[in-house]
């Protein structure tokens, strides 16, 4: 595994689980970002969003966009679903995220 992959893999991985945090499995996309960003992952808004959009095509999350006001601007917020919670948990595995580290 190159190093590129195994970062794209960890992030997506680093996704899921801030999406988790919270407790109720929703969060922004802008304090996702904040989160991500102060857990050391190098990250921007389209590079968020890429990923969001591919974990929802895994089927890890859905998202909800939410106008802002401004014209043209939205708001994501992610959605974690069962199959995201058993990827965080270690409990499926999905090739393109990195697997949790056993504790």
């Amino acid at each position: 595994m190159s190093v590129a992959t195994a970062i794209v893999e960890h992030r997506r991985l680093s996704v899921l689980m801030s999406v988790k945090q919270p407790g109720d499995g929703r969060i922004s996309d802008e304090i996702l970002l904040r989160v991500l960003r102060a857990d050391g992952c190098a990250i921007d808004y389209d590079m968020l969003r890429g990923d969001l959009y591919w974990l929802q095509q895994q089927g890890c999350l859905r998202i909800e966009k939410l106008p802002t006001g401004v014209v043209g601007e939205e708001v994501w917020v992610a959605v974690l679903t069962p199959i995201g919670v058993r990827v965080c948990d270690g409990l499926q595995h999905i090739n393109g995220i990195a697997r949790t580290m056993a504790k």
